[in-house]
């Protein structure tokens, strides 16, 4: 008789597989809206540096386990810091990728900013001053960092809008599309919107997370220009290219340009090879 696996492993194995999976469904949202999110928190910068605890007082009666969470995120974050973060702000990077059971402090900020109100945004404006203090001190990113989601018509139509400008939300990144597209392909479908960005001044919080995760994360408010989508005719689905307009624009011819080409999935166990078209466009997108 085969004996039954030991409990302890059995919950170890459970929690490893559901925390990989949250990793890994942070980054299948599509970061991009056709409004400025700095509308709603225009002056935060003018606030003044204060500990994670001041920072999070507006929330103390509103998110659960608040206070435990941040002796926690100062307990445990990364400091000292080879870039020179202070505790507090390490720690509110750290407390920000916290997950918790009730609703956390993520839940919490990004109800705010999907309720489009400045006013539910006005009192996190000390958390966002301390927060983007901490990324400041963070190398960018090099390379281009990715999200995903399941093939959908108002991300279409977002992405293909000429009459409306692109922005960045406040949005995390994987460094690798692999990962991403496995996931969905597995859990989702097999008709995806791949969106890799580039030169948007992504920060890598690698040793900054409480989930050990390798995680890019994109500051809001960054105008961005679609300028290259590859069509993969096996699923329909479509990967396309961003780049923020900070920096100078890829200078492309604007008639579509069609080209052949091959993917491969990196990931070696379950590498294939689709043949796509891909179509070179500035500023809109033919689907």
């Amino acid at each position: 008789m085969r004996p039954e696996p030991h409990n302890e492993l059995t919950r170890s194995e459970s929690a490893h597989i559901q925390r990989e999976k949250s990793i890994i469904e942070q980054f299948c949202k599509i970061g991009i809206i056709k409004t400025n999110p700095l509308r709603l928190i225009n002056d935060y910068l003018d606030e003044r540096l204060v500990s994670l605890e001041e920072a999070l007082k507006p929330f103390d009666a509103k998110i659960d386990h608040l206070s435990y969470n941040i002796e926690e995120a100062k307990a445990k974050c990364h400091y000292p810091s080879e870039y020179k973060l202070t505790r507090d702000e390490s720690a509110s990077i750290y407390i920000y990728t916290m997950r918790w059971k009730d609703q956390c402090l993520y839940d919490h900020l990004q109800a705010a900013w999907r309720s489009q109100d400045r006013s539910k945004m006005k009192p996190w404006f000390k958390y966002l001053k301390l927060f983007k203090s901490a990324l400041d001190k963070l190398p960018n990113t090099k390379g281009e960092i990715w999200q995903g989601a399941l093939y959908d018509e108002a991300i279409k139509e977002t992405l293909a809008s000429e009459s409306s400008s692109l922005y960045s939300t406040m949005t995390s990144c994987s460094p690798s599309n692999t990962g991403i597209v496995d996931y969905l392909q597995t859990n989702v479908g097999t008709k995806l919107i791949i969106v890799g960005f580039k030169s948007v001044n992504g920060k890598s919080l690698s040793d900054y997370t409480a989930n050990q995760s390798k995680e890019v994360m994109l500051w809001p408010g960054i105008k961005l220009d679609v300028v290259r989508v590859i069509m993969v005719n096996e699923t329909g689905s479509a990967i396309v290219h961003v780049v923020g307009q900070m920096y100078p624009r890829v200078s492309m011819a604007t008639k579509p340009q069609i080209i052949e080409g091959h993917f491969e999935c990196q990931n070696k166990g379950y590498r294939r090879s689709l043949v796509m078209q891909s179509l070179i466009i500035l500023r809109s997108i033919i689907l």
